[in-house]
């Protein structure tokens, strides 16, 4: 093994400090079913999340030629990504580090505008700017299993093509809320897109993803979302396309009208 990554790295063996070797399927991903309706592959948890952001962060500006149209906009859109959130996000790139917090007070730091110098205003920005936030936490969700569907709740049962999960738990296990919802579900309304409720069983226990932490970190709301998935933490992982067309659509438009929907509830 080592002498195989000596050679990708173009040294000998023992030249090799120190490595990091990660195992998993290197087949490509695949589309399937009779209309290529299903995606097939490795990592789908949480590679689809993070595809998904990203990518509607790029689309909420390609309209609008460039960052210089955003500046009539007073939210700072923001994507984070971590690492190590299997394995409980306690690292240096996972969600509990508090480079966080630390890029959020710098962004504030240098966003006074109007030529306000950081040392002529009041020292308050960030906690100001947090109680105008918003965040998705964007993991997936457990599609109901036709051959386990005891496994959810009737009337709880994430399906392909239904929409994008909102999650949701009474031991806080997901960061969502009535208030989150609310607003997320006046989001869906003007991008046209279909949401699903998920409630884990009371007599079973839950996963959780970075929102509880992060939301409890910084004092921000927050909604945790995911699109329905089967085989999660399996080698080879199974979704559907519509969901990451409905994740896209649904985070576009998150970033171009939340500081409408947020001053339409005030």
């Amino acid at each position: 093994m080592l002498s195989m990554v000596a050679k990708e790295a173009g040294c000998a063996p023992e030249e090799l400090i120190d490595v990091d070797l990660y195992v998993y399927d290197h087949q490509p991903a695949a589309l399937g079913g009779v209309y290529e309706e299903f995606i097939s592959s490795q990592r789908l948890d949480n590679l689809v999340g993070t595809f998904s952001v990203i990518r509607a962060l790029i689309e909420s500006v390609s309209e609008q030629h460039g960052v210089a149209e955003l500046s009539a906009d007073p939210n700072i859109r923001f994507v984070a990504c971590y690492d190590n959130e299997e394995c409980g996000s306690e690292s240096a790139q996972g969600a509990k580090t508090h480079f966080t917090e630390w890029v959020l007070r710098r962004l504030c730091a240098c966003g006074g505008g109007g030529g306000e110098s950081v040392a002529s205003r009041n020292g308050t920005e960030f906690e100001e700017a947090i109680g105008k936030s918003f965040m998705i936490s964007a993991d997936q969700a457990h599609a109901s299993h036709p051959n386990y569907k005891e496994k959810h709740e009737d009337q709880h049962r994430p399906r392909f093509h239904g929409g994008v999960v909102v999650k949701v738990n009474t031991n806080q296990r997901y960061a969502t809320t009535s208030r989150t919802h609310a607003i997320l579900k006046q989001i869906a309304h003007l991008a046209e897109c279909p949401l699903q409720k998920f409630v884990v069983r009371n007599d079973m226990p839950c996963g959780s993803t970075v929102g509880p932490f992060l939301s409890s970190n910084l004092g921000v709301q927050t909604i945790d979302v995911g699109c329905a998935m089967l085989a999660m933490h399996s080698i080879r992982e199974f979704t559907c396309t519509s969901s990451i067309a409905q994740a896209v659509s649904l985070f576009t438009a998150f970033y171009k009208h939340l500081p409408a929907v947020l001053g339409s509830l005030q």
